[in-house]
């Protein structure tokens, strides 16, 4: 069975019209009962005890390299992102890492956050760090997941998922 790293976002974010409902975290926390109850581990940095004298950066290392095989980002609608924003540039800075691991990225995304087609997965946010989190895509290779997609992963959401084959 995986251990899944779970990423994504907690709050919901106060510059939207309507608040997020439900929650991120409760999103996020939903979805890890459906990986659980599939057999598989799921690893949640806010469930994780901070260790004395680790940072923020140390702290998702450490779990990083905890055994994880796949690492999921949850990216609901609504949500507050920044952080978000900050664990893909972490993974992208950690692809030789995922890579030698065989560590599989998953990206569990709402429509109304982005759209996926063979050969582009698309940011729908606003302003102009759509570009930036465009680029951050492309250098993760997201794409659509293969006809094997995990069926846990698959079930976990009736969202559209990209898949990045970190290793190819």
């Amino acid at each position: 069975m995986a251990i899944v790293f779970l990423l994504g976002p907690g709050m919901s974010d106060p510059g939207k019209a309507q608040v997020a409902d439900p929650a991120p975290m409760q999103v996020r926390r939903d979805l890890a009962e459906v990986f659980r109850g599939h057999g598989h581990t799921v690893i949640l940095m806010e469930d994780d005890p901070d260790r004395q004298g680790e940072d923020l950066i140390q702290k998702f290392d450490r779990l990083l390299q905890s055994g994880v095989t796949d690492i999921v980002l949850c990216w609901p609608p609504r949500a507050k992102m920044p952080t978000t924003y900050d664990e893909l540039i972490l993974l992208c800075d950690r692809l030789d890492l995922l890579e030698k691991k065989s560590v599989r990225l998953w990206v569990l995304h709402h429509v109304s956050v982005a759209t996926i087609t063979r050969d582009e997965f698309k940011i729908l946010e606003t302003g102009s760090r759509s570009r930036y989190l465009t680029a951050l895509a492309r250098r993760l290779v997201l794409r659509p997941p293969p006809p094997c997609c995990p069926s846990s992963v698959r079930a976990a959401s009736p969202w559209p998922a990209a898949a990045a084959d970190v290793g190819s």
